[in-house]
C-alpha cells in the first residue's frame, strides 16, 4: 500500500527550525520506504529586500555502515534575484530538518511525503512467493534451445 502526504512548513526569524518525522504507523504493517521531497521553496511577499536567506537541511546518512549527520544548504533566496526554486530534493531516510540559518525569512518550503507499507516484511513476501512457485506444475524442459531473437547460430557456407 502506498501514502502520499502534502508537507509544508513556513521558516522565519521567529521560527527557524522545523523538524520533518516518519509519521506513526500501526504495529501490523512494515514500511518498506519512506521518503520527503521537496518540490518547492520560495520567499514571502513580507522578505526584506536586499537580505540573503538560506535555509539549511540536515539529516542522517549511513557511509560504509558508519551514522552520519549532514548539513547542506539547499536554497539561497534574495528579494529581486531568486525568490523561488524547484530542488526536487528527496530525503529518503527518515527525519530531515530545516533550518533558517541566514536572513529573517518568511521562506516557505513544500513537498510531498511518500511511504510505501504493507503487512508483511520482504522476506515473508518472499517466502509466499517461494511456496506459490514450488506448488505449481509448471514444465520445464531442461534440454530446451535458448531463445537467440530470431537468429540463427547455424552459418551459411
Amino acid at each position: 500500500m502506498e501514502s502520499e502526504s502534502f508537507y509544508g512548513v513556513t521558516l522565519s526569524e521567529k521560527d527557524p527550525i522545523a523538524q520533518f518525522d516518519v509519521p506513526d504507523i500501526p504495529e501490523e504493517y512494515v514500511v518498506h520506504s519512506h521518503k520527503l521531497i521537496i518540490k518547492q521553496i520560495s520567499l514571502g511577499s513580507e522578505a526584506k529586500t536586499g537580505e540573503f536567506n538560506v535555509v539549511q537541511a540536515e539529516t542522517n546518512v549511513n557511509d560504509d555502515g558508519e551514522k552520519k549527520t549532514v548539513k547542506i544548504p539547499i536554497a539561497v533566496l534574495k528579494v529581486g534575484e531568486t525568490r523561488s526554486l524547484r530542488p526536487n530534493v528527496e530525503f529518503p531516510n527518515g527525519s530531515v530538518t530545516f533550518k533558517l540559518v541566514q536572513g529573517t525569512g518568511p521562506v516557505h518550503v513544500c513537498g510531498k511525503a511518500e511511504m510505501n507499507f504493507g503487512e508483511f516484511d520482504d522476506g515473508q513476501m518472499y517466502e509466499e512467493y517461494s511456496d506459490d512457485e514450488e506448488d505449481s506444475d509448471g514444465d520445464f524442459d531442461e534440454d530446451a534451445v535458448p531463445q537467440t531473437n530470431g537468429k540463427s547460430k547455424v552459418s551459411k557456407k
